[in-house]
């Protein structure tokens, strides 16, 4: 194959991600919220920096294997049990999200097929790259409301940052 055919063959390949991908973004910013409810408080050592290191992860992962072995290592380091191994419906953070995980797997996979592109192993790691960085917006969302209840709180008014960071 030429250089140019391989341009070309890249370039389409990219596009039909880039439409399928389009089409579930909706479904993957829904199951972020889904999973992590106002009603159900995430554990409390988990924030956006540690989801945001899963959305690097599946940027540069060759399989989602490589993710969920990230996830069982997290759990394993957590002495405190505040974070990755802290009870989340019934099980282990990290246990519940490399379900949820499987779940967005299975979504990415049945659109592939939808697409026959089978062996695009690719797209279920951007797809899990996006669902990530919802679930991150969703967990900043979570502080914010937290705060918003907290008596006492201490709100600042103009552009004024509370931690350093934004």
């Amino acid at each position: 194959m030429k250089a140019s055919e391989t341009q070309i063959t890249d370039f389409v390949l990219e596009r039909a991600r880039k439409k399928d991908l389009d089409e579930l973004k909706e479904e993957l910013a829904r199951r972020a919220a889904d999973f992590l409810k106002e009603s159900k408080p995430k554990p409390k050592e988990i924030g956006d920096k540690q989801i945001k290191n899963l959305v690097a992860m599946a940027q540069m992962a060759a399989t989602p294997l490589e993710i969920k072995a990230f996830i069982e290592y997290q759990m394993g380091r957590d002495s405190s049990g505040q974070g990755w191994a802290a009870e989340f419906n019934g099980k282990p953070f990290g246990k519940a999200l490399i379900e949820e995980i499987e779940e967005v797997e299975k979504l990415a996979r049945d659109r592939l097929k939808d697409s026959n592109r089978t062996a695009d192993r690719r797209f279920v790691l951007l797809c899990l790259a996006h669902f990530f960085g919802y679930l991150s917006w969703r967990v900043k969302y979570l502080e914010y409301l937290l705060k918003e209840k907290s008596p006492g709180k201490n709100r600042r008014t103009g552009g004024e940052r509370d931690d350093g960071n934004r």
